[in-house]
């Protein structure tokens, strides 16, 4: 008798839960579908809200997140730029921006492109430093590194992350219209 009360008082609990709907479906009208250029967009847009958000709430907790933001943007920025160029991504590229952005270097050099100013040179400083600070692109993602030793915590200038965000970006923005007038 006992038992099926329970299984009674069960089966009310979960009449009076609320039903789960599917929270993720595929939409026919999603414009960032299979589009490199507007996913990159919307990570851009992404970094620029939650910067927003974290310039107002102090306390350092939306920091991580907007740092995974930040290198998601980056890396589809410099990837929708080498697509745009190259109509190809070659190889497995990884989450390795060195190698990005070096690899979009090469494909503007192919085209005549001198990228040896002081520009090309500033944005390649900063990859560099992100990519040294994060080589395994988890960094920002986990509280510990892939042999369990905990990472040592990050100050973030949240000016210079939204400055280096946009330098580079608009860089690599840049560097597809600079050769392709027609997108």
């Amino acid at each position: 008798m006992s038992y099926q009360r329970r299984e009674a008082l069960v089966e009310e609990i979960v009449d009076l839960q609320p039903t789960l709907r599917p929270f993720v479906r595929d939409r026919s009208t999603d414009m960032t579908a299979g589009s490199w250029d507007f996913l990159s967009y919307s990570f851009e847009r992404g970094f620029e809200a939650l910067w927003d958000l974290a310039r107002v709430d102090r306390s350092g907790l939306l920091e991580r997140p907007l740092l995974v933001l930040w290198r998601q943007s980056v890396e589809l920025a410099i990837k929708s730029a080498i697509l745009n160029l190259a109509g190809e991504m070659r190889g497995n590229p990884g989450h390795n921006l060195e190698k990005l952005f070096q690899r979009l270097l090469e494909i503007r050099a192919a085209e005549d492109c001198q990228d040896d100013d002081g520009l090309a040179q500033n944005v390649r400083s900063m990859i560099a430093q992100v990519q040294s600070f994060d080589p395994l692109s988890d960094r920002f993602r986990y509280p510990a590194d892939r042999d369990g030793r905990p990472y040592v915590g990050v100050e973030v200038d949240l000016d210079e992350l939204f400055k280096a965000h946009w330098i580079i970006t608009t860089w690599c923005e840049g560097a597809v219209m600079e050769l392709r007038s027609d997108i």
